[in-house]
């Protein structure tokens, strides 16, 4: 009960933050819709028949588009919240008051992100329901195993964005780790393209490592073929037990590390600084 009252209070004070620009939020509505609409258009005219005989999960471009962005903001967020809430706390001179406080690491990492994955899970859900109600996009198959694998695959990112957030406590700078990661995600786990096609151009070999190590691409599929081709968790399993073992390896180091970097921090004196 303490942690959820500490992570409410976290999510009231950004979310009152958020508010105060009203005229944001709404641009940001319309950015989410511009881009369903580009992305409906652009399906209409390429060759589904062929890219969906090749690629089941791409049996439908706007479905798979769509998922594709919904997971990709909520995976950026991932690996950028800590990092980006972190970054705001020393250039606001709050970062010291807040970890002198009798509060421990895994509070601060929760708390000092919630906002954020609040935030995107609004925009994923965007994403999602313009493209069911405008363009009829339909989703099938489990909507609770998609979930467990958007929660594997972002509590996965998100061991990542630790590593990059204890970056940011001893250098100052998290941005170049998180932009690599996003660039990765993007480019490895088929979010516009079929990741097949980027295996095929670097070899078979080469492109399923590169695949394979990638989180989020194991949880992209998951999601793609689930609410795509209505698969089961049967048939899923594979790519649902890879991120159980990605997260029992990342989770730990992950805290270990940040707990270091606070302490390095604490004891150079450079909370304030950034």
């Amino acid at each position: 009960m303490l942690l959820l009252r500490r992570i409410r209070a976290f999510i009231i004070r950004d979310f009152q933050l958020a508010i105060s620009y009203r005229v944001e939020f709404f641009i940001r509505i319309l950015w989410i819709l511009g881009i369903t609409t580009t992305f409906y258009f652009i399906s209409r005219i390429s060759d589904s028949n062929f890219i969906s005989f090749k690629y089941p999960n791409w049996q439908d471009l706007l479905a798979a588009w769509l998922t594709g962005m919904a997971m990709l903001n909520y995976f950026l967020v991932g690996f950028s919240a800590l990092a980006n809430a972190i970054r705001q706390e020393q250039m606001q001179g709050t970062l010291e008051s807040v970890l002198l406080t009798p509060i421990n690491v895994p509070t601060v990492i929760v708390s000092s992100s919630a906002w954020s994955y609040v935030d995107a899970t609004f925009n994923s859900f965007l994403y999602l329901f313009f493209g069911w109600l405008f363009f009829n996009v339909q989703y099938k198959g489990s909507f609770p195993l998609a979930l467990a694998f958007l929660i594997l695959t972002t509590l996965t990112l998100a061991c990542l964005g630790v590593l990059s957030a204890s970056f940011a406590m001893v250098f100052k700078r998290g941005d170049p780790f998180a932009i690599l990661l996003g660039a990765g995600t993007a480019l490895f786990s088929g979010v516009f393209f079929p990741k097949e096609m980027l295996q095929e151009a670097l070899g078979e070999t080469g492109g399923k490592a590169l695949s394979f190590i990638n989180p989020s691409t194991h949880g992209l599929d998951g999601i793609r073929s689930v609410l795509i081709q209505g698969k089961t968790f049967a048939e899923v399993q594979t790519s649902f037990f890879t991120l159980i073992c990605f997260l029992a390896v990342l989770l730990p180091f992950s805290l270990w590390i940040f707990g270091r970097a606070i302490k390095r921090a604490k004891r150079e004196g450079s909370l304030i600084q950034y």
